[in-house]
């Protein structure tokens, strides 16, 4: 009996190897190899500067690191586009020193996004998505940027790896 195990063992790693099994955006879904995605640099409808270019590069990162697209500069050459709007940023504080200071604030942005084809420009993947992070406050106002632009990277990338997910499904 125990030696029946091992081998079991063996040859369903064997059967799942030789089955084309691999994990979702470890390989091209297509023959001809991985579609072409490009993602412009978001519009920004809030008051938040430089927010647009955070959630770009993140996305940007994520859709590289997964190989399951090729991501191009230019939207014209591009089977897929994946556009984003900053629909808004709110922020507000989640945890109080005494009743006049925050600690912790939570930033909460929307955004709009679309997947559409490069060459015809029809839309295949439409939402929207929340971004939410806190970060910590502090007294000194560079200081307490800093960790406000931290925290948004982190969410952003957070939001990147989720519509990684949602556009694998689509594609």
């Amino acid at each position: 009996m125990s030696i029946r195990r091992p081998w079991i063992l063996f040859l369903t790693v064997l059967w799942l190897a030789g089955c084309g099994y691999r994990p979702m955006g470890a390989a091209p879904a297509s023959p001809q190899g991985a579609p072409t995605l490009a993602i412009p640099m978001f519009a920004n409808r809030s008051t938040e500067i430089g927010l647009e270019a955070v959630l770009a590069n993140a996305l940007v990162h994520a859709f590289n690191q997964s190989k399951a697209v090729k991501v191009v500069s230019g939207d014209r050459n591009a089977d897929l586009v994946l556009e984003g709007k900053v629909r808004s940023v709110d922020n507000a504080s989640v945890a109080y020193f005494d009743v006049t200071r925050s600690t912790v604030r939570r930033i909460t942005v929307r955004v709009d996004l679309e997947l559409k084809k490069g060459d015809t420009g029809k839309v295949l993947w439409k939402d929207t998505q929340v971004l939410r992070e806190d970060y910590v406050v502090d007294p000194n106002y560079h200081i307490g940027e800093a960790t406000k632009t931290e925290g948004l990277q982190r969410g952003a990338v957070s939001l990147a790896r989720r519509v990684l997910d949602k556009v694998l499904l689509v594609i």
